[in-house]
């Protein structure tokens, strides 16, 4: 598999350069396949680099390939226990897994980028009419901003959320929903956090975290709203009391089938059950080298 000398060490550099550059190039562009290359490339390249060690050393005589398995082993062996600890201090942190929701008066809706602007520029000239801006306060000082949007013909809702990273900087995910006239859901997001939990039976969801772009999201909403062959109706409820009620529903619903401890033991337990903490972890891999959630 590897050749002597200078050419192991140049592919394990170019395999390292690419998995550093790689997610860089994903955040400035908003093209989230280029994050799940990443990840493989990263996989691969710890698992050539074990291989280099083990042959290096002189530590097995055993073929290239089974040393090539022992290191992609190795490093989901490693991968699954952080995962495990970082989902096991999720459960019993301060932070809330459904979020309450407040009118947002800072002025601080929009990130100011690039990004950001022209999609603010999309929106105005695509005529959704925005109708308020939002915040859920995840731990001190760091929010949760949602700007909520309603399509020209009032049948869909827009909400963009932006989430918190490093730095300040946010990135946007984009829910769209439509109201039918016997009270299901039709709801296309692009959400990419791992979720893991349950949905309501009338809640028809499809999640496409590798679709960074809002028309192209739009246009698979539209899509699916023509094939569901709905009659939709004008969503007029206040965009804060709606977003609250569908958080309510939700942790209700998890509750209910198991996937969160009810509030009386969590203090003890922890906020995620053992079938939610195993759920949790097979869709952190599933968005993280495949970019497909567990539950739609």
């Amino acid at each position: 598999m590897f050749q002597e000398g200078s050419t192991i060490e140049y592919t394990l550099l170019v395999l390292l350069s690419l998995s550093i550059a790689l997610p860089a190039l994903s955040s400035r562009t908003g093209i989230p396949v280029l994050g799940i290359l990443a990840r493989w490339v990263r996989w691969f390249f710890i698992a050539a680099l074990f291989t280099f060690l083990i042959e290096k050393g002189g530590i097995s005589s055993r073929p290239q390939w089974v040393h090539m398995l022992s290191g992609l082993a190795l490093w989901f062996l490693l991968e699954t226990g952080y995962n495990w600890i970082a989902i096991k201090a999720l459960s019993r942190s301060e932070l809330p897994l459904f979020p309450s929701f407040e009118i947002n008066h800072d002025g601080d809706e929009w990130p100011a980028d690039n990004r950001a602007i022209d999609l603010k520029e999309w929106l105005r000239k695509n005529r959704f009419k925005r109708l308020g801006a939002l915040k859920s306060e995840l731990y001190e000082g760091t929010y949760l901003r949602a700007s909520v949007y309603q399509s020209p013909d009032e049948l869909s809702r827009l909400h963009i959320l932006f989430l918190p990273k490093r730095k300040g900087e946010a990135s946007a995910c984009f829910t769209l929903t439509t109201l039918s006239k016997g009270g299901e859901r039709i709801i296309t997001d692009n959400h990419y956090l791992p979720y893991g939990g349950y949905y309501p039976e009338a809640w028809h969801l499809c999640r496409k975290p590798l679709i960074g772009s809002l028309p192209r999201l739009l246009k698979l909403h539209h899509n699916r709203l023509l094939r569901s062959n709905i009659e939709p109706v004008v969503m007029e409820d206040d965009p804060l009391e709606e977003l609250n009620d569908q958080q309510r529903i939700l942790e209700r619903i998890n509750t209910e089938t198991g996937f969160l401890i009810p509030r009386s033991y969590q203090e003890e337990e922890g906020k995620i059950s053992s079938e939610g903490r195993y759920r949790l972890w097979k869709e952190m891999w599933l968005l993280a080298y495949l970019g497909k959630p567990v539950c739609v």
